[in-house]
């Protein structure tokens, strides 16, 4: 039996959070719950001075309200951190360039290699790249340390920078690709993986399944134990299809109460026998809040299958997995379907 806890640290946010969502009618969707839990835990003056607002002219939060809010204050938030550490980076390459230019002959190499670096980050590089120009640097000032110890000691304090900004990058980038509730994918870095693999696959002229995961009858489950309770549901699914998953298989929170898992070089028989694995596992777990005598409500799940075609769209890869649970749902859920069964 799974017992249902509090969710830590965090715990206190949400119970701020939600009964500000309930008071103003606000829908509990993901782009929703940032906003509040953001306006709670006080990590964006300009947003909480913006809702404070809204609450003060009768607190009328229609959806195009909501969706503004989370397009100004939440959406570009991981973009801008990834534009600082860009900024921040090419003003350390200047910094560089600046130290070892009276270095002549013993420098030459160094310094072609910081300018080109300098001129890729004038464009929009990629996380890959900005990662692997960071470690390039890095390996680079070490070697020119090598020159001698007036160099050494002069690129001490920059190779510290360098690695500060390098361990600042990875925070952000796995900030920006981790749903916060249950530490899994999330929804853009699912559809970058998505992307990637269907490449491969075509290339590779290899197997691509795809599952879709969803919740039955998730609202009625938080209308009767609330959302404290459904999301630690939530938490809980994720951490239970991650145990069945293996390898290169790729799990995400897709959106609300379902959720992806990306199955590289594998048949459309094979990711049905992980769907049904998965199926099988919700429907013989029973769950129990945590000081409660009684179990909760029964959770179990619908799975839509989908075997990816060389040179279809993501879309309408997804769709043909979307279909296939939509197809799981209507023939009475708790349930795998296929593409085959549309």
């Amino acid at each position: 039996m799974d017992a249902i806890r509090p969710m830590g640290e965090s715990y206190g946010y949400i119970r701020l959070a939600l009964p500000l969502m309930s008071k103003y009618n606000i829908p509990v969707t993901p782009p929703n719950y940032t906003v509040w839990y953001r306006y709670v835990s006080g990590a964006d003056p300009k947003l909480a001075k913006a809702i404070d607002a809204l609450r003060e002219k009768e607190g009328l939060f229609s959806d195009e309200t909501n969706e503004d809010l989370y397009r100004r204050f939440c959406a570009d938030t991981d973009e801008s951190k990834l534009r600082k550490l860009r900024d921040d980076l090419r003003h350390i390459l200047v910094t560089i360039l600046k130290e070892v230019t009276e270095l002549t002959g013993q420098s030459e190499e160094y310094e072609s290699f910081v300018t080109r670096s300098i001129d890729a980050l004038t464009g929009d590089p990629s996380v890959e790249e900005i990662r692997a120009m960071i470690s390039q640097i890095i390996e680079k000032t070490k070697t020119l340390g090598r020159f001698g110890k007036r160099v050494s000691f002069k690129l001490n304090e920059t190779k510290k920078a360098l690695q500060t900004l390098r361990e600042d990058f990875e925070r952000v980038k796995t900030e920006a690709s981790v749903d916060f509730l249950t530490s899994v994918a999330n929804r853009k870095a699912f559809h970058d993986t998505l992307i990637e693999q269907m490449n491969e696959a075509a290339s590779q002229q290899k197997e691509l399944t795809l599952l879709i995961v969803d919740i039955d009858h998730f609202k009625k489950f938080n209308d009767e134990h609330g959302h404290l309770i459904g999301d630690e549901v939530l938490k809980l699914v994720a951490k239970k299809i991650k145990e069945i998953v293996r390898g290169r298989d790729f799990l995400a929170r897709f959106g609300g109460e379902e959720f992806a898992v990306i199955l590289p070089q594998t048949p459309l028989k094979g990711a049905q026998v992980v769907a049904e694995s998965i199926n099988k596992l919700f429907a013989k777990t029973v769950l129990k809040a945590v000081n409660a005598s009684t179990p909760l409500s029964k959770v179990t799940v619908s799975v839509g299958v989908a075997l990816y075609r060389p040179g279809e769209l993501p879309d309408t890869f997804i769709n043909r997995a979307d279909r296939a649970l939509y197809r799981a749902k209507q023939t009475g859920r708790n349930r795998v379907m296929t593409e085959q069964d549309i």
